[in-house]
């Protein structure tokens, strides 16, 4: 593993993931949660629709990147 300098302070960088989140997002995620909800009672294509909706609306609002992040200064930058 190549270790890598921070550009800010030339401390070391490590891999880790940078967590970002909407709530507005989430809030839309949790009404179509709940729609998702309402249509697994509708035999059968509700159902189906229904679990889909709901695993769908499980990541609204939520997203996951991976970065590089100085252990010294917090400055990080995102990797491939």
């Amino acid at each position: 593993m190549s270790e890598i300098s921070c550009k800010q302070c030339g401390g070391e960088m490590k891999k880790t993931t940078k967590t970002d989140s909407n709530y507005g997002v989430q809030a839309l995620g949790c009404a179509v949660f709940i729609i998702g909800i309402a249509l697994l009672f509708v035999f059968p294509i509700g159902t189906i629709v229904g679990v889909c909706l709901m695993i769908f609306a499980a990541s609204m609002g939520y997203k996951k990147s991976k970065v590089w992040k100085c252990n010294q200064c917090g400055y990080f930058f995102e990797r491939a």
